[in-house]
């Protein structure tokens, strides 16, 4: 007789565990995802040169407050003023787009190595070249 009141116990304490099943009420709002909309840099050599060390030294800001995604949203931009800028500047011979390649391969390692030296190098190199224009 000892095992009704156990088994009774038993099935009464499943039935009551069961009943304390977690529910998970999502409440955050949904949003969609807009493309951002790009459009390239149009300007002179000296005004394309003088909007990537803008860029650049937002991009160095950014890496040393650890805001990556704006960050990554900094390089992008500097990777489209280099390419807006390349086809104006090839007259000037190979050496001064490697070194302007250069200069672009520092700020877009500064992001992907997350490396805020790499920024201000490429920031100091950009000033180097634009005093030299």
């Amino acid at each position: 007789m000892k095992t009704t009141p156990t088994l009774a116990v038993l099935v009464v304490s499943l039935f009551s565990l069961a009943s304390c099943a977690t529910t998970i009420i999502d409440t955050a709002p949904t949003t969609t995802a807009v493309a951002p909309t790009t459009t390239l840099p149009s300007g002179t050599p000296d005004e394309l040169f003088a909007q990537m060390q803008e860029t650049i030294a937002f991009l160095s800001k950014a890496l040393s407050e650890s805001n990556k995604g704006v960050a990554r949203l900094r390089v992008a931009e500097v990777e489209s003023i280099w390419s807006t800028l390349e086809p104006q500047v090839t007259d000037r011979g190979d050496q001064f787009v490697q070194d302007i390649q250069r200069i672009v391969d520092l700020a877009i390692s500064s992001v992907e190595r997350n490396r805020p030296a790499d920024a201000d190098k490429s920031l100091r190199f950009l000033a180097l070249v634009m005093e030299a224009l």
